[in-house]
């Protein structure tokens, strides 16, 4: 008897907002964002729209954030820090993991840490912010909580390359 074949896993991720300095894509219940240059305020709003229709597209399933913050991105604003604060805590009750990844050496990896953190801090609750060094760790984290036919780490980090081409192809 022929086993019968897997069903095709797109890797390909579906972009909600797009600008020079900002991608935010969703593929199989994760979120993901890539920051290459200033977060304003009217690309926090859009991300703020687009987190709703995520969580409302995907009421009673397990999601994911994956927030990438290229070295060329500056911290966020006293006006976008709100915004993006009241975001997670909406994504908090349907998120296993809210990852960040901060690209760059280890002084920018500790101020986006710190960001990660005030913005935590000014939360009406704690925010279950995790850091990861690179992709490929933040990817790991994920995999697990993804279902099995995604395609696992692999197929996030696939999906995370796609995001940042058309970044590349748009700036």
């Amino acid at each position: 008897m022929a086993s019968s074949p897997l069903p095709h896993v797109s890797t390909e991720p579906i972009v909600r907002c797009l600008d020079r300095n900002h991608c935010v894509a969703t593929w199989n219940r994760v979120l993901i964002q890539i920051w290459r240059g200033e977060a304003t305020v009217e690309a926090a709003q859009r991300l703020v729209e687009v987190g709703h229709a995520f969580v409302a597209e995907n009421t009673g399933h397990v999601c994911n954030a994956l927030s990438i913050v290229e070295s060329t991105s500056p911290p966020p604003g006293d006006k976008v820090r709100p915004l993006l604060t009241a975001l997670f805590r909406e994504l908090s009750p349907c998120t296993r993991h809210q990852m960040f990844v901060a690209e760059g050496s280890g002084f920018r990896s500790a101020l986006v840490r710190g960001v990660g953190l005030a913005v935590s801090a000014i939360a009406p609750k704690l925010l279950p912010f995790k850091f990861a060094s690179n992709v490929e760790e933040a990817a790991l984290t994920i995999g697990p909580s993804l279902p099995p036919i995604a395609g696992g780490a692999a197929a996030l980090k696939l999906a995370v390359d796609a995001v940042r081409a058309k970044l590349d192809a748009h700036g």
